[in-house]
């Protein structure tokens, strides 16, 4: 059985854009049994998906992926198995949304006091700008202090993340009470992807403190992780007892969906009600 637990939707149209009628002949195609829909911060595409899976006769796992703070970093976690339309989820996703939002708008007022170029990220983006748009413009129109290789966002978030209360996402822990709130697990989003500041690779120290305060997994499957970060996930994972997850991080058709040998995760299965032998 073949299984991929980390695919977006267009709920978030800006930001990915598989819908029903594209991503369930791609599931087929690829020849996986479940799948997951897990977008940033909304829970809005999981019943139209749930729908169409059922309809096709594939296994199902509604999922959400949550903007998270943990130990001074910035982390994602996913929730698996929740209820998508529990009030601790709605909440929590309106509150990463505000906390987000709020955040921006101080940025957008400050920054061009300090004497930092801005441009009007509302109208040239057509939306209400978030922490990440300021990010990008701020890196794009200015030279950073110390800035080292990478793309505008990245550079953008690190230098904003030295400023104390400038980014407050909820907390892993947070996202880890509401996981269980609404009868879902949490699993930490790929744990060894290397992205700048939004991804810096889990250490041990970093997992065993997540773990301390409930986590229930780790994504150990995932593209971009090699093969030796592989292997120590999968070392975590047996030493604290976690579940298992992997997925693709797919956003559109032309990112392929992932095909991971779902035996490793039939633990994360049972535990989300979707088999029970």
């Amino acid at each position: 059985m073949r299984i991929d637990l980390q695919i977006h939707s267009d709920a978030l149209p800006h930001h990915s854009s598989w819908r029903p009628g594209t991503l369930i002949p791609a599931v087929r195609i690829a020849g996986l049994a479940v799948f997951a829909i897990t977008d940033h911060n909304t829970t809005a595409g999981v019943s139209a998906m749930r729908a169409a899976a059922d309809q096709a006769g594939l296994g199902f796992v509604a999922g959400c992926e949550i903007d998270s703070a943990h130990g001074g970093k910035l982390w994602h976690t996913l929730m698996y198995g929740i209820d998508p339309d529990h009030p601790a989820v709605l909440a929590l996703c309106a509150s990463v949304d505000a906390r987000n939002a709020g955040d921006a708008n101080q940025l957008i007022s400050q920054l061009p006091r300090e004497g930092w170029q801005l441009p009007d990220l509302a109208t040239s983006l057509g939306r209400r700008p978030n922490v990440a748009d300021v990010a990008t413009a701020l890196a794009r129109h200015n030279q950073l202090p110390e800035r080292v290789d990478g793309d505008d966002e990245a550079a953008g978030m690190r230098f904003l993340l030295a400023r104390s209360g400038s980014y407050n996402p909820p907390s892993v822990a947070e996202v880890i009470a509401v996981a269980h709130q609404a009868g879902g697990v949490a699993v930490l989003a790929h744990p060894g992807r290397s992205k700048g500041v939004y991804a810096i690779p889990a250490d041990a120290a970093d997992i065993a403190s997540m773990v301390a305060i409930g986590l229930d997994g780790l994504e150990v499957f995932y593209p971009a992780h090699t093969p030796a970060q592989t292997q120590f996930l999968q070392q975590q994972a047996e030493l604290h007892h976690l579940l298992v997850s992997g997925g693709s991080d797919s956003h559109h058709p032309n990112q392929p969906l992932a095909q991971w040998d779902a035996t490793p995760m039939l633990p994360l299965l049972r535990r989300v009600g979707l088999i029970r032998s």
